[in-house]
């Protein structure tokens, strides 16, 4: 997943760091990061409107990176990367349709202040987002989720008696014509359009950064990597340090597997200082760099080793 925060940069009022799409206010830096010292809650009507299905053609067609960001959509698409083709991508037109598409089941999947055990109806949902004093389309800039916890939060929704919306209804449709369990289908990423702040660099490391957590989710030997670079080259407080950074961003940090996967997705494949600052995490610029340099040493051979920068 991807979030924004806004932090200023001490000295540079025009310097604006977006880290994760959460909070309007600004948070001061001195050294580091200094605590938050105001916050505001806005409260926004989400739009309703009946969604159109989605494009799925029989054979989804292949797209690597530059064609996936070249490409507009007026509803939302679904796109096999062309390097990884277990990853599917999702194309949406706007953040607001990225958001009724997907929100519920990322606040069944990893949102601290919601159970994990059940899917929230519409008034439940809403609450649970606004209680982390955001937006319901600024939720998530960026989504992923395993083939597994798309499965079991249909079951789930099935079991509690959650009425789905239009778009999560398409979204099932589409997902059971590809075969959600089917061995072809490992993940699904999604990116969506320009427009709601979001340019070209910041829709890039969208991209880059959902794309590096579906390589985590299909590729076996690079996610046993990560595991152990976390366990083993990573020290406890620099563990730690992604624990208050992930927490602050309410990820679920009960969940090992997704303090990894946020990890190696930010700290590795997220260098948009929009998205991503070492300090954000409590690591010196010499630290970032050394733990870098060590990860791509170990890195499996992928599509993405090759376009990773030391």
């Amino acid at each position: 997943m991807l979030k924004r925060l806004k932090f200023m940069l001490l000295g540079d009022p025009d310097a604006t760091v977006l880290l994760r799409r959460r909070r309007r206010s600004k948070w001061p830096i001195a050294a580091a990061l200094l605590a938050l010292t105001t916050a505001c809650i806005t409260i926004v009507i989400v739009k309703q409107h009946p969604a159109p299905a989605m494009v799925v053609p029989a054979a989804l067609p292949a797209a690597d990176e530059s064609t996936l960001l070249a490409t507009t959509v007026s509803q939302t698409s679904l796109y096999r990367f062309g390097p990884a083709p277990m990853i599917v991508v999702a194309l949406f037109p706007d953040l607001h349709e990225q958001a009724i598409t997907l929100n519920r089941i990322a606040v069944f999947v990893e949102y601290a202040k919601a159970p994990h055990d059940r899917v929230l109806d519409d008034a439940a949902l809403r609450a649970a987002i606004a209680a982390g004093h955001v937006s319901f389309d600024d939720f998530y800039d960026g989504h992923d989720y395993r083939e597994a916890d798309l499965a079991r939060f249909f079951t789930t929704a099935d079991a509690d008696g959650v009425v789905l919306n239009n778009a999560e209804k398409n979204l099932r449709a589409s997902l059971n014509r590809l075969g959600i369990t089917a061995p072809g289908f490992g993940a699904l990423i999604s990116l969506p359009g320009a427009g709601d702040g979001l340019d070209a660099p910041t829709r890039a490391a969208i991209l880059r950064h959902e794309l590096s957590h579906g390589l985590y989710f299909t590729d076996p030997a690079y996610a046993a990597m990560v595991t152990l670079f976390w366990q083993t080259t990573m020290s406890a407080q620099q563990r730690e340090g992604f624990r208050r950074f992930l927490a602050d961003g309410h990820y679920d940090v009960s969940n090992d597997d997704l303090m990894r996967n946020e990890m190696q997705a930010y700290l590795i494949h997220t260098r948009n200082v929009r998205y991503f600052v070492p300090a954000a995490a409590g690591l010196s610029d010499m630290d970032a760099a050394a733990l870098r340099a060590a990860f791509l040493i170990t890195m499996p051979p992928s599509w993405l080793r090759y376009r990773t920068e030391p």
